[in-house]
């Protein structure tokens, strides 16, 4: 595998599990130091895991317990991320949570604001404590994780997720339009279905015609792989996408095509 990210400092949202982790183990394998930021312990099954699957890269990993959606545990993690790998070149907000659709009446409060914390403040905490060291440097990468939910109508996903996500959009083309005579570039990746071990789980939950039907729905006839939402986020970061800045890049499998 290509060295593409040899030198370059990362920090991760979210990287025990899922596409994180599959992000994780990949900016690895290229080169990268890496500070993941998760609410699992230092000490839990998931990170004994990412750290063993990193192998020879484990040098280049740094694992820090915390909960994305505090402001004050989000600084902490972040200055004790960048004291250990350095100052951050790359932030990949990937920390998020999905539900299934229930009608708004079904809904409180405190679930709806919970939802818009996980899956959008926890970027806007993240971004704001990244953010100033970037622009003082004149470079920065910046991947926000949105969802074809955000972008169009998932049927699988939740409304208070939904409208996080489309958030997640707007917050990332605004900050492009005032960070880009910075050298930061602030893009989305926009999954669909992706086989994550909690959303497999949820899918093979319904019905099996049901589970036939949402596959027919999408023209690649499957789900993606963690590792292929991994490519997506990676590239963003990379320098390959030098000139991209504001965009939503859909990995859908066709399933929505703007």
């Amino acid at each position: 595998m290509s060295e593409r990210f040899e030198g370059k400092r990362a920090i991760l949202t979210g990287g025990a599990k899922g596409i994180g982790r599959a992000t994780a183990l990949r900016f690895l394998a290229e080169g990268g130091f890496l500070a993941v930021i998760d609410k699992e312990p230092a000490d839990s099954s998931f990170a004994e895991a990412l750290r063993q699957d990193a192998a020879g890269a484990g040098n280049r990993l740094v694992y820090l317990q915390a909960e994305a959606t505090a402001e004050a545990a989000v600084a902490d993690a972040v200055k004790a991320a960048e004291s250990q790998i350095g100052p951050a070149d790359i932030l990949v907000n990937n920390v998020g949570f999905g539900a299934n659709p229930r009608p708004i009446e079904d809904l409180g409060l405190e679930e709806w604001r919970s939802f818009l914390d996980i899956n959008l403040t926890s970027a806007f905490l993240m971004t704001r404590a990244v953010l100033p060291g970037m622009r003082a440097r004149k470079y920065g990468r910046i991947v926000n994780l949105a969802s074809i939910a955000g972008r169009s109508i998932s049927e699988m996903s939740a409304l208070h997720y939904s409208t996080a996500k489309a958030a997640v959009l707007g917050f990332t083309r605004k900050l492009a339009f005032e960070e880009g005579p910075n050298g930061v570039t602030i893009n989305a990746v926009a999954p669909g279905t992706v086989f994550t071990e909690r959303v497999e789980t949820r899918y093979k939950a319904l019905p099996a015609d049901e589970q036939d039907q949402r596959m027919q729905e999408i023209p690649m006839r499957r789900a993606a792989r963690p590792e292929e939402i991994a490519a997506a986020i990676l590239f963003l970061a990379s320098d390959d996408a030098s000139y991209i800045t504001g965009a939503a890049l859909d990995v859908n499998g066709g399933r929505f095509m703007s």
